[in-house]
């Protein structure tokens, strides 16, 4: 056998919805009529004041390297971002400047795994996070959460998923791609849990900024300050910022373990664009402004959603609490028949809706959530009512 062919580049796979944005692609130059329900990004536009600074940072020339862990204002106005968010102290050496929350995320994952650790994952999971898990040389374990239950995690659930080899929890809330909101009495378990053994608590925080009423953010910091030595923050502006193709989020957490996320990151990428720093320093002055422009519409848009998809027979769906997306159970149409094709699989399923009926959705598989659909409404409400409306028609014309 070749050697080459076993290395280990084969075993990685790539992203679920990164994958699909390519074929979505291919197809539209080929002339298909495509409705996009898949991506996960607003429909807004980046805040003027962002936009506006990008365009000064350029024409002052602000264009060279910057220090690694990123601008000194840009890592103290985290910081007080920060402090106002956890009621806990931070300085600008807690924080590391990183392309996006997922460049976070796996900064973090290097900084503190060895080879073999294990690092616990509620799944339904942000499609990225065991593979990041298996980069950094460590091995995901996944504990399966319900809708039934408002995907929240049984406290005796951990202890079953807990080894000598267990280094950290990897949690995310508000989830991608349930949309649901971890309770008090969740983070409680959480924080309970790695305080008893021991462990890491990495804590992705990406659509902190997307909640809807009546339910609001909960820091876990600050309604468990002691967990300030444990926890790692992973955050950015792509979401709540509407600035995903700026490339800009944040890491936090213990200076140690923050110098060494910043050295991982100084032999990867070294800073991230100075431009895009400048952005992002002026958008965090219009926070929490910015998200109210657009919250209003993004719930409006949640529950047409929510209605247009609960109409289908045979459909369940969880009502998410944040971010942007619907994540229906579609078990009742595994093994249903197009024409003499028996799908299988909820990716047969999004194959299917994709090629035969011009919707993209993400199947479940992509998320740990086999039988599931993810289906993003952070579209205008045109799009959203047709590309549903497909979805429907194709499911109810399976036998």
């Amino acid at each position: 056998m070749n050697k080459k062919t076993t290395k280990p580049e084969s075993k990685i796979k790539p992203s679920g919805t990164i994958s699909l944005y390519d074929k979505v692609e291919l197809m539209r130059d080929a002339g298909a009529d495509i409705i996009l329900l898949a991506v996960g990004e607003l429909d807004v536009d980046s805040p003027e004041s962002a936009k506006n600074a990008g365009l000064k940072a350029i024409q002052e020339n602000f264009t060279r390297y910057t220090v690694t862990d990123g601008i000194r204002q840009l890592r103290q106005a985290v910081a007080a971002y920060l402090q106002k968010q956890t009621n806990s102290e931070f300085s600008e050496n807690n924080i590391l400047i990183t392309n996006g929350c997922k460049q976070a995320t796996f900064n973090i994952l290097v900084s503190i795994l060895k080879k073999g650790d294990e690092v616990i994952i509620p799944a339904p999971y942000y499609t990225s996070h065991p593979i990041q898990v298996e980069l950094a040389g460590g091995r995901p374990v996944l504990v399966q959460t319900s809708g039934e239950k408002d995907y929240q995690i049984p406290p005796t659930t951990f202890k079953k998923s807990l080894t000598s080899k267990t280094r950290a929890l990897l949690m995310t809330s508000p989830q991608n791609p349930t949309g649901a909101l971890y309770t008090l009495v969740s983070l409680k378990a959480i924080a309970d849990f790695v305080t008893a053994h021991d462990l890491w608590l990495i804590s992705d925080e990406i659509y902190s900024g997307i909640i809807y009423p009546p339910y609001k953010f909960e820091s876990i910091l600050k309604n468990f300050p002691k967990l300030k030595e444990r926890l790692l923050i992973a955050n950015g502006f792509s979401k709540s910022f509407a600035m995903t193709g700026w490339r800009i989020g944040f890491a936090a957490g213990p200076e140690k373990i923050i110098r060494t996320a910043s050295n991982v990151h100084a032999n990867t990428t070294s800073n991230v664009c100075s431009i895009s720093q400048k952005a992002a320093l002026a958008a965090l002055k219009e926070e929490p402004e910015f998200s109210k422009s657009f919250m209003n519409e993004l719930l409006a848009k949640r529950n047409l959603g929510l209605k247009i998809i609960n109409s289908i027979r045979g459909i369940k769906c969880h009502e998410p609490r944040g971010a942007f997306y619907l994540l229906p159970d579609v078990q009742n149409f595994i093994n249903k028949k197009n024409g003499a094709k028996v799908l299988k699989t909820s990716a047969d399923i999004a194959d299917y809706l994709l090629t035969q009926h011009g919707v993209a959705i993400v199947p479940g598989e992509a998320f740990g959530a086999p039988a599931h659909i993810r289906i993003s409404y952070a579209v205008d409400r045109n799009t959203l009512e047709m590309g549903l409306s497909r979805i429907k028609k194709g499911l109810e014309l399976l036998k």
